[in-house]
């Protein structure tokens, strides 16, 4: 999806003109179809893919697109586009905001520079205005003044909009995923000026739509310039698979000169009446454009948003509530493409505010990069970081330097104003270097990272490592990180030294290295043990080096081990933990405890119940899902679910029966803890942990 050009929109505006001239296209009748079904939004009504929105468009804005998707099959496109619901009187909100309802957006110098390179059609004539600009920004009842809205109202951008030059009267907003509703003076009933009179004059839409003021999550006043045409597009953003979109013409000077138009496709669509006061909603997912052909007078619609009653409930299972929130006038903003903050928040969040931690080669990489598509999770400088490892400055003397070296790494100063942002990053040497990473990560970011886990099948993970560390495919950078300790070794003497090591250290007393089996009495008395306490440090202490990947091929299997020292450092509502082959497949796992009691209705609370999610990535997006709620974000829909960081090569383990074997019976016991610590210490769900890995059932 790309911008439309200039030359395009041109011609689609002398083309809604032709139209206008010839009276050759009627209004759609008035039909009351009731509410646009939301499952009818959950993909451009033009597209058969799951999602052609551009999620780097800006927040809450409409796409410029000229894609025509007329070959495609349609057999999934709704029946109808548009609804009217109902007619009210508009004459309180004419009287509102009629004053300097034809002056020019913004400052004319300002506006005039902005023209010449928007994708808006210059052909206004030149026609006296209510009033000059000057004496207009001057008026304190004047709505549309930029002014006098940033003294008494809020001023807030809307791109696309502001690109093509309709002005606005913003008084209720939010963030491209609706997880804070902004409710400005202007639309406050305690503000004796302007709220109470605004709010009144736009009851009368509300009781015929039949919703209540809460369910509303945007409502503006957008006066649209003369000689302007709004491109086909479709809109774009999270926000509208979840609200109902609807329009109410308020001001036009002459309905024949007023072309709104909405189809499911380019070539069919309709008219649509824009007589003031008729209340319609449209599928804002389908196509739609709007031109005001009219000399010198603006067209003013209300465009109102509003949500299902059961949003808000699904987002408090899903960990991330709608906020509500009634800003104070002349309040300042800060905006990026997909959110909105106070400035009065400004570093309210602490960063970071996640770190992966492991498990080396568990898809640690991918999750990392799934999660960074999300608009709201900006990626570290580095993706493995290592602050708390290789890159731990220790001859820095005060916790304050050593703080501000380590956020150096995450952009945390560029993120202050922007508290609804959110980074971290993906180390996983952490998970099994406890010893020095715990106390470190708990000086430099006393207020505790969430923090994630992701696990495989450790003779999988082991294999990988391998085949990863003794490649010699990758960049300089790459190869230096992976170490040249295994280059020369074979799988069998890499494992045969980490066994080695690890009775060194006793902390196999229970394993026959002759025969390559596991004592299971000597193996339960040893299972949670002082004993195996001390071994597992003496042996994390002295067998794990710093700038090398090859190291630890068994240890880094044993989880139970490893995570904890974790668990019992930090509350449990701290960890997420993730398998991978959870990740790769199509069926959905048991909740977590953070995910128990989601919703599971439809109503767009539940990833497996969500129509278009995941792009095919169906364990992905589970994943993901899961994920957001563990850091309180809105859910978003993963675009790209291809795997990250990873690379085919043969089977280490292909006709080596006899060692498969041992390492079967090497992890089985590990393997059955680690699940019973998961089901019986974390509180996650026994269908899913229990039997984790069990290689007998093969």
């Amino acid at each position: 999806m790309v911008a439309t050009p200039p030359e395009e929109i041109a011609r689609q505006h002398a083309e809604a003109c032709a139209i206008l001239k010839s009276r050759s296209m009627p209004c759609l009748p008035r039909i009351d179809h009731g509410e646009v079904p939301l499952r009818w939004k959950q993909r451009p009504t033009s597209s058969s893919s799951p999602s052609s929105s551009n999620p780097n468009s800006p927040p809450g804005e409409e796409g410029i697109v000229v894609d025509d998707d007329d070959d495609v099959e349609h057999n999934d496109r709704p029946g109808w586009c548009i609804s009217s619901r109902g007619q009210v009187d508009v004459s309180r909100i004419v009287e509102l905001i009629s004053e300097g309802v034809n002056d020019p957006a913004g400052d004319d110098e300002k506006k005039d520079e902005r023209s010449s390179s928007s994708s808006s059609t210059a052909v206004v004539k030149e026609e006296p205005h209510s009033k000059s600009s000057s004496s207009a920004d001057a008026s304190c009842t004047n709505l549309w003044s930029e002014r006098n809205a940033s003294t008494n109202n809020v001023r807030l951008t809307r791109p696309s909009h502001d690109a093509w030059g309709i002005k606005k009267i913003i008084l209720v907003f939010c963030d491209d995923f609706l997880n804070t509703i902004y409710t400005l003076p202007w639309y406050q009933p305690n503000n004796d000026v302007v709220g109470k009179r605004m709010h009144d004059a736009v009851r009368p839409v509300l009781d015929v739509l039949g919703i209540d003021k809460s369910q509303v999550v945007r409502c503006i006043l957008a006066g649209m310039p003369p000689g302007v045409t709004i491109p086909v597009h479709h809109d774009t953003g999270e926000w509208v698979r979840h609200a109902h979109r609807v329009h109410v013409p308020i001001i036009v000077p002459d309905v024949d000169a007023v072309l709104f138009r909405c189809g499911d496709t380019v070539s069919t669509l309709n008219r649509v009446d824009c007589s003031p006061g008729h209340v319609f909603e449209m599928n804002n997912q389908a196509k739609h454009t709007a031109t005001n052909a009219h000399p010198y007078a603006y067209r003013v619609h209300l465009i109102l948003d509003y949500v299902d009653p059961s949003f808000f409930d699904a987002r408090v299972s899903e960990n991330c509530p709608t906020r509500r929130v009634d800003l104070s006038p002349g309040e300042v903003v800060t905006q990026t493409r997909r959110s909105i903050d106070r400035a009065l928040d400004a570093g309210a969040r602490r960063h970071p505010s996640y770190i992966v931690i492991g498990a080396q080669k568990a898809g640690t990489t991918s999750l990392y990069e799934y999660l960074n598509q999300h608009p709201w999770v900006i990626k570290a400088k580095r993706r493995e970081t290592h602050c708390l490892d290789w890159r731990w400055d220790g001859t820095l003397k005060s916790t304050s330097d050593r703080r501000r070296r380590c956020l150096d790494f995450y952009h945390a100063d560029a993120m202050t104003p922007y508290p609804s942002l959110i980074t971290g990053d993906s180390t996983p040497s952490y998970l099994l270097d406890y010893y020095r990473v715990i106390p470190r990560l708990r000086e430099v970011f006393p207020h505790e990272p969430r923090l994630i886990i992701m696990v495989r099948d450790p003779i999988r993970r082991a294999m990988s490592q391998y085949a990863m560390v003794t490649s010699t495919d990758g960049t300089p950078e790459q190869l230096a990180a992976r170490g040249v300790e295994w280059r020369d070794k074979s799988l069998e003497e890499v494992l045969t030294e980490d066994v080695r090591n690890m009775k060194d250290d006793g902390l196999l007393p229970y394993w026959d290295v002759v025969t390559g089996t596991v004592d299971s009495s000597a193996y339960e008395a040893f299972a949670n043990s002082r004993e195996e306490d001390e071994a597992w440090e003496r042996y994390v202490r002295t067998r794990i080096p710093t700038r090398t990947g090859s190291y630890s091929p068994l240890a880094r299997g044993m989880y139970a081990l490893q995570c904890r020292p974790w668990f019992r450092s930090f509350s449990k509502d701290k960890f997420l933990v993730l398998k991978l082959e959870d990740m790769m497949t199509s069926s959905p796992p048991p909740p977590s405890p953070a995910q128990s009691n989601e919703n599971d209705d439809g109503s767009g609370g539940g990833a497996e119940k969500r129509e278009g999610g995941g792009g095919g990535g169906g364990g992905v997006q589970r994943a993901v899902d899961r994920a957001m709620s563990h850091l309180g974000l809105p859910r978003f829909q993963v675009s790209d679910t291809s795997k990250k960081n990873s690379r085919e090569y043969g089977d280490p383990l292909e006709g080596k029966d006899e060692l498969r074997g041992m390492l079967e019976r090497f992890f089985a016991p590990h393997n059955e803890r680690f699940g019973r610590m998961m089901v019986e210490e974390m509180g996650y769900d026994e269908e899913e942990w229990g039997g984790v890995w069990s290689y007998d059932q093969r």
